[in-house]
């Protein structure tokens, strides 16, 4: 999702970096999308829909007898997600632009998802309520997002803690919340929704692992004029041509297993 203070920016590398992302997050994504009720056969619209990652998840899970609308502000990543469909082959998925603050659907889908969205939306809750309008009747909306509050290493690195607080400054800065996971069972509800779950996914990653460096780094070099602007660090204490490799060796040297965000899942039904 692409807004007017969405941090991240839509350029090729930022596109690119959100296709790196998804394949790290993909599985647990799954599994909350279906957990929160997405089955085959179902008409879903996914807001923010980005590069398509999400996209063809749910295109998986609901089946050639489902079908799926992205929904996306950002032509570049349009275009990009419409590549990469026909690529794939994928028949039963449709990209198309529009707000996920303002757009009605012509008629109502079984269910409405979004992944790291909501964290980029002060209005979250007036977002969610907007979106009951778009659910048939015991429709239901499956929200995936970030809470940063459990990132942390054991034991703890300390280069790895410091780049945890530059983004969370950096993201607040950005008024956008990156432990909005964490609330889901409150925006949910006050959403006006039913039957309203959460559940939370953390990956632990062992020592040796240089995924995750380039992971969290990748957010920290999206996220840097947010970072800088905030006033926790400067560019050149980041120093970011050199930060994977260093946090990479930090983590290995201490013989730490870390966590990225915690990947949570909220959904509720309307009436």
């Amino acid at each position: 999702m692409t807004t007017p203070d969405y941090a991240l920016g839509s350029d090729d590398d930022e596109i690119a970096r959100l296709q790196a992302q998804a394949a790290i997050i993909a599985e647990p994504t799954a599994v909350l999308l279906r957990r929160g009720g997405l089955a085959p056969g179902m008409r879903v619209l996914d807001l923010g829909s980005g590069p398509g990652d999400v996209s063809f998840l749910v295109a998986d899970i609901v089946g050639p007898d489902g079908h799926v609308v992205g929904l996306e502000r950002d032509p570049a990543q349009l275009e990009v997600a419409e590549r990469r469909r026909d690529a794939l082959g994928l028949s039963n998925v449709a990209f198309g632009q529009g707000d996920a603050r303002t757009f009605v659907a012509d008629e109502p889908f079984d269910a409405v998802v979004c992944r790291l969205l909501l964290m980029h939306l002060p209005d979250a809750v007036d977002v969610l309520a907007h979106h009951r309008r778009n659910l048939r009747p015991g429709g239901v909306f499956v929200a995936v997002d970030y809470d940063m509050s459990g990132v942390r290493a054991r034991p703890e690195v300390e280069l790895f803690t410091r780049v945890g607080a530059w983004l969370e400054a950096g993201f607040r800065h950005a008024q956008a919340d990156p432990s909005v996971g964490m609330r889901f069972p409150v925006l949910f509800d006050e959403a006006g929704f039913d039957d309203v779950g959460t559940l939370g996914l953390q990956m632990y990653w062992p020592p040796r692992d240089r995924q995750a460096a380039g992971y969290v780094v990748g957010v920290v070099a999206a996220l840097r004029d947010a970072i800088v602007a905030s006033g926790v660090v400067t560019e050149r204490e980041m120093g970011l041509d050199t930060l994977e490799q260093r946090l990479g060796e930090a983590v290995s040297a201490a013989g730490a297993v870390w966590t990225t965000p915690t990947i949570v899942g909220g959904w509720g039904r309307r009436r």
